[in-house]
């Protein structure tokens, strides 16, 4: 017989009445203000999301007479956007302060974006590559707000053997410059050798005396000038080849397997003629190669390989320069980081991975002085790459401290990831981190793994919450589990030793890549088992075994009806009641970058699936949060409602506030099995049952707190609840084949 299930809830006063439809309901906002220090000082934009392989741009994104800071993330196919603005920390200067709202206003874009205005309104806009090449968007403004519209999905050229599209190798950076001062926009980029530069001149100016024209597959305003641009090609290693005839009548012959190039095109020692600053796939070093010539015709014949001068770039792959003025000076300066899609053999250390060099000279006459190696980043939290946050009350002190863990970095000993301990040292409702370990318990040091996802749960069934982690071994490159027994009494400073650490078994048909989330989810008092599968499809499993002792059965490899899918791979989990209607929703966040929901239906039955789910600018949305993301949620604000932490590849942390516009108090419907009071409770709360039964509480993300409370019908009972850290729990009563659940508010 099916067990009879009756839930009892809180009354909710509504600030605003819920539609019938949480569809055009907004359920989080972005947290930008929430405070972290570090090291002493006040990070300027913690929560922005971290950085690696950084391409630097600057437009207007506000009304003001500023221009504002656009970063690209080849790593994390992400643009984070910044304002420039006071510095809110030190008293006349300015900063570069994240502004997400702009973000939302880009188009998805993979490998690299320029910004350059085409067609001479004086506002930029948009080129960015596309698997048939380039495709453009012109900035559209109306009053003090602006809008991209797409305007050529590909550009076309006339190449020797007629009209083709105008294409880009993924793995490069092209130059958009207007080579021959004639006001429209030429573009050069190397071949797919990787030897040759190629000219494709810009014909708008000369066909129709306007530089808007972008031609199409039948008229195209570009034109290939010659066999290669510069007389030189790439040589062995970091060298050059010069003395090459370009003649527009030859041919270079057969290609090769294209390796990758940036350009920079600028005039670097003020002769008026434009220098190329080119990185190579192979090469550590940038390298400047000097111009001779003005114009279309230009004659490359020296290089260096060491520059700038002093303190010269040294990165270990691919490093790409970019000139814009970063510190508010009026004079470009110089900015280096890598341009590649991950982390070759693991080598670059994406905490530091931004060159900044202030330019001590002139825009077309600079002198580059070394600042630091980690422009921004040394402003947000930034782990290195995959960051996966959760939130635990470590130090007992009844609000929620942040553990992070760490896709890794090269350390002594090789690559290794670890966790960070961002403390809260506010209070429950006014949250500040502070910065305590970048190698909470010595992880790095005591094991060789990486790609860390830390979760909080009862592994071992004593009512505690264990650390938990899921990472890859780098010996093995496999999936390895384990959980770290808290020995602390509930409410207490979590008692963690990495030499207790268990190893938990995982299902036989556990893969590098798989995202692991223990959750009770049938209610027996073990946690069974959700993974999130490279594929994009999701595995559940209970536990037929014991909190001892875990076996898992896999009840469905499509979970929730989530198959495998290519456009959602890698999808990561979380378990709350998101909507607070007293039943486990669920939450993935994959590699579309977006957040999803599903609720409103008992477990693994939900009927309803949100992604317009963040307020941007007054209207619920979905934002793109970026590559490889991690989810974790906890109450931050003290308001009962669960937030959300979001990871990414870019080893940096979004908070999302929960905004639904409800209010939980402490009235109690008078019916039900159970009376509970007082509700909200403060050291203690008594428990009178009509039945004889059990009681269970779980947090609202699903972690027991108490397992199997023998209750006596109409006997009143006492429950300490003075370390519980404040928030909302789930007491459920289990009498016969009868359930009763109550939920109970702690502290104010």
């Amino acid at each position: 017989m099916r067990s009879k299930y009756t839930s009892c809830f809180f009354s909710f006063f509504y600030l605003t009445a819920l539609s019938a439809t949480y569809a055009q309901q907004t359920w989080f906002k972005p947290d930008t203000l929430t405070t972290v220090t570090a090291n002493g000082r006040t990070l300027v934009n913690p929560w922005a999301g971290g950085l690696n392989a950084s391409q630097f741009l600057k437009m207007h994104l506000n009304a003001d007479a500023d221009e504002d800071l656009v970063v690209y993330d080849r790593t994390n196919s992400k643009v984070t956007t910044f304002l420039a603005a006071a510095d809110p920390i030190n008293a006349g200067k300015k900063v570069f302060i994240h502004a997400p709202y702009y973000e939302t206003l880009f188009p998805q874009a993979d490998n690299w974006i320029i910004l350059a205005d085409y067609n001479g309104d004086g506002l930029k806009d948009l080129f960015t590559s596309t698997s048939l090449g380039i495709s453009v968007y012109q900035q559209i403004k109306s009053a003090n707000a602006w809008s991209w519209k797409l305007m050529q999905n590909v550009l076309y050229t006339k190449g020797f053997s007629g009209n083709v599209n105008l294409q880009v190798s993924g793995t490069d950076i092209p130059g958009i410059t207007d080579i021959d001062d004639d006001g429209d926009l030429d573009l050069l980029t190397f071949d797919f050798s990787g030897n040759f530069i190629e000219l494709h001149q810009n014909l708008s100016m000369e066909k129709f005396g306007v530089p808007d024209s972008l031609g199409d597959s039948k008229n195209p305003v570009f034109q290939r000038n010659g066999d290669c641009w510069g007389n030189f090609h790439k040589g062995n290693n970091e060298g050059f080849e010069f003395g090459i005839n370009c003649d527009v009548n030859g041919n270079l012959g057969g290609r090769i397997l294209h390796a990758g190039n940036s350009i920079l095109l600028h005039d670097l020692n003020g002769d008026g003629n434009k220098d190329l600053l080119v990185g190579h796939v192979s090469n550590e070093h940038i390298s400047l190669l000097t111009n001779s010539t003005k114009g279309l015709l230009a004659n490359f014949t020296a290089y260096s390989n060491n520059y700038p001068v002093t303190n010269p770039v040294l990165l270990h792959i691919f490093p790409a320069a970019f000139m814009e003025d970063v510190d508010f000076d009026g004079i470009k300066d110089l900015l280096i980081a890598p341009n590649v899609p991950s982390n070759d053999l693991n080598q670059t250390n994406f905490k530091s991975s931004a060159w900044y060099y202030h330019n001590a000279g002139s825009s077309n006459n600079p002198d580059f002085k070394l600042v630091q190696k980690d422009f921004l980043q040394d402003q947000m939290l930034d782990v290195g790459e995959n960051s996966a946050p959760s939130y635990f009350d470590i130090d007992g002190d009844g609000d929620l401290d942040m553990i992070i863990g760490t896709g890794g970095n090269p350390v002594t000993g090789g690559f290794k990831g670890g966790l960070w301990l961002l403390k809260n040292i506010g209070t429950a409702t006014e949250p500040k981190f502070n910065l305590e370990s970048d190698n909470y318990l010595n992880l790095t040091t005591a094991l060789s793994i990486f790609n860390i996802k830390p979760q909080w749960a009862d592994f071992n069934g004593d009512g505690i919450l264990d650390l938990g982690f899921a990472a890859t071994s780098t010996t093995s490159l496999k999936l390895e589990y384990r959980f770290i027994p808290n020995k602390a009494a509930a409410g207490a400073p979590a008692q963690l030793n990495i030499a207790d650490a268990v190893i938990v078994t995982m299902p036989t048909e556990s893969l590098t890549g798989d995202s692991p989330y223990f959750h009770d989810a049938d209610g027996d008092g073990d946690l069974d088992l959700l993974v999130g599968k490279a594929q994009g499809n999701i595995f559940y499993y209970t536990n037929t075994g014991t909190s001892k002792q875990f076996t898992f059965k896999l009840e469905t490899d499509a979970f929730a009806g989530v198959g495998i899918n290519f456009a959602g791979r890698s999808p990561q989990l979380v378990v709350t009641d998101f909507d607070l209607d007293g039943k486990a929703d669920l939450a993935t966040v994959d590699h579309t970058g977006t957040l999803k929901i599903f609720h409103k239906a008992d477990w693994g039955k939900w009927t309803e699936r949100e992604t317009q789910l963040i307020n941007v600018n007054g209207k619920a949305s979905s934002p793109v949060f970026g590559n490889y993301l991690s989810i974790a949620t906890g109450d931050l604000n003290g308001d009962k409602k669960p937030d959300l932490a979001i990871g990414n590849n870019g080893g940096g942390i979004r908070l999302l506030t929960n905004v639904l516009p409800v209010t939980v108090t402490g009235v109690e419907p008078p019916v039900g099995m159970i009376k509970v009071y007082p509700n909200p409770a403060g050291d203690y709360v008594k428990v009178l049952s009509s039945r004889n039964g059990t009681l269970n509480v779980t947090t609202l993300n699903g972690s027991r707190l108490l397992k199997n409370v023998t209750v006596t019908a109409n006997l009143e009972i006492e429950i300490a609840t003075s370390n519980w850290p404040a928030g909302l729990y789930f007491m459920e009563l289990q009498a016969g084949e009868d359930r009763e659940v109550k939920k109970i508010v702690v502290g104010n």
